[in-house]
């Protein structure tokens, strides 16, 4: 069962039964993982958009993203659906090997929200965002 006041006893419970059955401390598997795909970076920026732009953005679809590369890496995935079920995410999300951004129209805001993650640093996680507007400027036309 699980209860939101009693959260911190439950996580500190799964640490202890992960380091009891893997021998080695939830933070020492966190190290193992970074040194295997690297150091995330991650943030949300808001961009302005109309209403206009961000009723097109939640319509957009993968054929309408002209950009074979994102940050320098060829581009693997371009998203408009949730793969696990094919429900419209309303907005975008471009996959790379090492990093993604995903833009989506604020509900409240005249503005879209686009969240980037990169494995390769903070870097590579400007380059993204930096491209990322220039990729949804496209796409909006």
């Amino acid at each position: 069962m699980w209860t939101t006041d009693k959260d911190g006893i439950l996580l500190a419970l799964l640490a202890s039964e992960i380091t009891a059955v893997t021998g080695k401390t939830p933070s020492e598997l966190y190290r193992g993982l970074v040194a295997r795909y690297g150091e995330p970076a991650y943030a949300r920026i808001d961009t302005a958009a109309t209403r206009e732009q961000k009723a097109a953005l939640a319509k957009l679809s993968p054929d309408q993203i002209t950009a074979d590369r994102l940050a320098g890496e060829k581009i693997t995935a371009v998203l408009t659906e949730a793969p696990g079920n094919g429900e419209p995410i309303g907005g975008l999300k471009v996959v790379t090997e090492t990093g993604w951004f995903a833009a989506r129209p604020s509900g409240t805001e005249d503005v879209y929200k686009l969240y980037a993650e990169s494995f390769r640093g903070p870097g590579q996680l400007a380059a993204i965002q930096e491209e990322a507007r220039a990729v949804v400027a496209a796409a909006l036309g």
